[in-house]
C-alpha cells in the first residue's frame, strides 16, 4: 500500500453524550473503547501499517496500554493529544502531513476491511490508464506527423513519463454517516482541504471540495454509515455486530428491561 497517514479522532472523556439516556458514563467509556478496538482490528486486517490516535485528552495508563497492545511490528500505533475541538484538531493534523490522510471515526463498530480498502484504493485514473492514454494520443499524432524512427523514440519517452506520474491526489473520498455526517474521509490533498465536522458535515465537505477544485468521490456502505450516536443505533450491533462489543451490548441491554423491550418490539 502506498504511503498514507491514518488518523482516528478519539474523545475518551464523557463520550457519546447522546447515549446518556441508556448508558452510564462508565458504560459509554467501555463502549467507545470497544468500538475503537474494532476499528483498529479492521484497519490492521485491511493492510494499514500505521495508525495515529488523535485523542482530545491524555489517556490514563490502563487505556493507553490497552490500545498499545494492538501494536505489532507490522502495525504501529501512535497516540497524540490535541485538546482543541474536533475540526480544529483534525485541520492542524492535515496541515502537518505531506502525504494523503485517511480519517476514520472511532465509533464505527460495524466497519469492515472491505470498507477500508474501498476508501484507500487509488483513483480510477491509475498509472496504467495514464500510460494507455498517453500511448494512444502519441501514436495518433506520430502516424501523421512523425517519421517511423521518431515515433519509436517519442513513444518510449512518453511511456517513461507516464510511469513517472504519481497517483493523482487532487481528490477526496467520503463515506457518509446515515444522518448526514462524515464517518470516513480519504484526503489526497491535505495541504488545501479543511474539515468541518458536526451537523451535516457530509454536505459541507462536498462543498469544500468544490471550492478547492478537488474531485469528490462518495463511497456508501451500510456498515461504514453505522455510527453509534443514538440509543437506537445500539440495535444495529445486536443485529449485525460480533465479538466483544456485541457481548457488551447484549449484556448491558439485557440488564435494562426498557431497552430490551424496545428492541424486541422493533424486530
Amino acid at each position: 500500500m502506498r504511503a498514507i497517514k491514518t488518523v482516528i479522532p478519539f474523545k475518551p472523556d464523557n463520550p457519546k453524550s447522546r447515549l446518556a439516556s441508556v448508558l452510564t458514563e462508565e458504560e459509554r467509556k467501555i463502549f467507545v473503547g470497544l468500538s475503537l478496538e474494532n476499528v483498529l482490528s479492521v484497519l490492521k486486517e485491511a493492510g494499514i501499517k500505521q495508525v495515529e490516535i488523535l485523542s482530545k485528552s491524555v489517556l490514563n495508563t490502563a487505556d493507553e496500554n490497552n490500545l498499545m497492545s494492538f501494536s505489532s511490528p507490522d502495525f504501529e500505533i501512535i497516540i497524540i493529544t490535541d485538546e482543541a475541538d474536533l475540526s480544529t484538531a483534525v485541520n492542524t493534523y492535515l496541515k502537518s502531513s505531506d502525504v494523503p490522510v485517511f480519517i476514520v471515526m472511532a465509533d464505527l463498530a460495524l466497519l469492515t476491511k472491505e470498507d477500508v480498502k474501498a476508501m484507500t484504493e487509488p483513483m480510477a485514473e491509475s498509472m496504467t490508464e495514464l500510460m494507455a492514454e498517453s500511448m494512444t494520443e502519441l501514436m495518433a499524432e506520430s502516424m501523421t506527423e512523425l517519421m517511423a524512427e521518431s515515433m519509436t523514440e517519442s513513444l518510449g519517452e512518453s511511456m517513461a513519463g507516464a510511469m513517472a506520474m504519481p497517483v493523482r491526489t487532487n481528490f477526496i473520498r467520503i463515506a457518509p454517516g446515515k444522518d448526514g455526517g462524515t464517518n470516513m474521509m480519504y484526503i489526497g490533498a491535505p495541504d488545501v482541504f479543511e474539515v468541518n465536522y458536526y451537523g451535516e458535515s457530509f454536505k459541507k465537505h462536498k462543498e469544500e471540495a468544490e471550492r478547492k477544485n478537488l474531485i469528490c468521490e462518495v463511497r456508501e456502505s451500510f456498515y461504514a454509515a453505522a455510527d453509534m450516536d443514538e440509543p437506537e443505533d445500539l440495535f444495529d450491533i445486536l443485529r449485525y455486530g460480533s465479538g466483544k462489543i456485541l457481548a457488551f451490548v447484549e449484556q448491558t441491554i439485557g440488564e435494562k428491561e426498557g431497552i430490551r423491550k424496545e428492541f424486541n418490539d422493533n424486530e
